[in-house]
């Protein structure tokens, strides 16, 4: 996951995506960026896919 992901696909500003992306960081849901800027995704979908 990365926050240009989330404002792509929320179609948010930058600046409320990565505030985003720090909370679900902070709740355990993804974690740190790496030097590329992704995230590891840390929860299961209840659906069994990423979408």
């Amino acid at each position: 996951a990365s926050t240009s992901y989330i404002q792509r696909r929320l179609q948010i500003g930058y600046n409320r995506a990565a505030s985003l992306m720090e909370r679900m960081e902070q709740e355990g849901i993804v974690g740190p960026a790496n030097h590329a800027g992704k995230r590891e995704i840390l929860l299961e979908s209840p659906h069994g896919g990423e979408d």
